[in-house]
């Protein structure tokens, strides 16, 4: 056990791909929308892909602050990079809901609820298959 240990240097050690998980909250808002044209209308489906986009903007930028830095002599700044990367975050969902209130019209407010719920189950419904099948 000791040799694992002492054979494994800090450059072995490689970022989870998130990507797959930002990648899945895109492409679930475009199908979702896609899904919601097919079947419904244009207004439910925009406003479905607002939702959509509020959500998955916001948690790209996340992904992207979080593995900015790597490596033991980084954690202070892996610390703070999480917590200004969420509280940014927590922003940009703020905003982008405001943005779409204000210049968005005609919306359908359950719709654009409905497609952020949507694309957050898959970004937690991704990380976990993302964290159950990655090996460093």
């Amino acid at each position: 056990m000791n040799e694992s240990i002492e054979n494994l240097s800090v450059s072995n050690l490689k970022a989870p791909p998130i990507y797959r998980v930002i990648i899945s909250q895109f492409a679930a808002a475009f199908s979702v929308a896609l899904i919601v044209f097919v079947f419904l209308d244009w207004v439910m489906a925009y406003s479905a892909f607002i939702g959509g986009a509020v959500c998955a903007i916001p948690n790209a930028y996340f992904a992207k602050k979080t593995f900015m830095y790597t490596g033991a002599r980084s954690t202070t700044r892996i610390a703070h990079s999480i917590y200004v990367g969420e509280a940014v975050k927590l922003l940009l969902i703020a905003a982008g809901f405001a943005l779409a209130f204000v210049f968005v019209h005609p919306i359908n407010i359950m719709l654009l609820f409905a497609g952020f719920i949507t694309v957050h189950i898959v970004g937690i419904v991704a990380a976990f298959y993302l964290h159950t099948s990655y090996k460093p």
